[in-house]
């Protein structure tokens, strides 16, 4: 799932994608509740960057500052093998 929204947010053009758009494509439950796992490991990483412009705006999950220093070449995170040796 980390994987799918990093796809997601770099073939967009601000690189950015919308949380509830993202959340609405997941095809179950589970899926969903994945994402949502997903989504709070980027963020605590610092990948990515929750971001709401105006009270009850959309909220979009931007691309951080350390989103590059996150993922190695091929896409995979290199932080997480690292934290849970």
């Amino acid at each position: 799932m980390m994987a799918q929204l990093r796809g997601q947010i770099l073939a967009s053009d601000d690189s950015s994608v919308n949380l509830v758009q993202f959340f609405e494509a997941c095809p179950s439950r589970h899926a969903m509740i994945v994402a949502f796992l997903a989504v709070l490991e980027m963020v605590k990483l610092q990948a990515v960057a929750i971001v709401q412009e105006k009270q009850f705006g959309d909220i979009f999950l931007r691309k951080s500052k350390s989103f590059d220093t996150v993922f190695d070449e091929k896409g995979e995170m290199r932080l997480i093998d690292e934290e849970y040796k």
